[in-house]
């Protein structure tokens, strides 16, 4: 069928990509992109996160997680405070602007989530989310990375 060790990055990449298009256009009425999004919703559900700790939780390098955490200031939608106990560290935490677009975001997601998965059935989807879970926490473990569960 598939020669799995050559085609599962492309796979992973596909389902990125189209979710991507997916709430392309719903997200340019918020105002937001989609790489901006886990920052928006990690602000929102643990504001004071460091910077530090949202490249952890993401995936992303420290310095692109300043830049975009620099335009959603720009943008009015999260705010960065010195850390009283580390004058080094960033503490991020979402603005009421973040917070007024928080529902119709979570909305938003919900849908695209639901439009994916509408070709299984509901143990089928069930068994995509516990293998992807699988696969990340492996992936993460090699990496020398916490589990991102424990983050959410």
């Amino acid at each position: 069928m598939y020669k799995i060790h050559v085609v599962f990055g492309f796979m992973a990449g596909q389902m990125g990509r189209l979710h991507k298009a997916i709430l392309a256009e719903k997200l340019k009425s918020l105002g937001i992109t989609y790489g901006q999004i886990g920052f928006i919703v990690q602000a929102i559900r643990h504001p004071g996160r460091s910077q530090d700790e949202l490249s952890t939780i993401l995936s992303v390098d420290k310095a692109a997680t300043a830049r975009a955490v620099a335009k959603l200031v720009k943008l009015g939608l999260l705010s960065r405070e010195e850390n009283p106990e580390n004058k080094r560290q960033k503490l991020v935490f979402p603005t009421e602007k973040a917070i007024d677009i928080s529902e119709d975001l979570s909305r938003e997601l919900m849908s695209s989530n639901q439009l994916m998965l509408d070709g299984l059935s509901k143990e089928e989807a069930e068994k995509l989310m516990e293998l992807m879970v699988k696969v990340i926490d492996t992936s993460r473990e090699k990496l020398g990375m916490p589990r991102v569960w424990d983050y959410l």
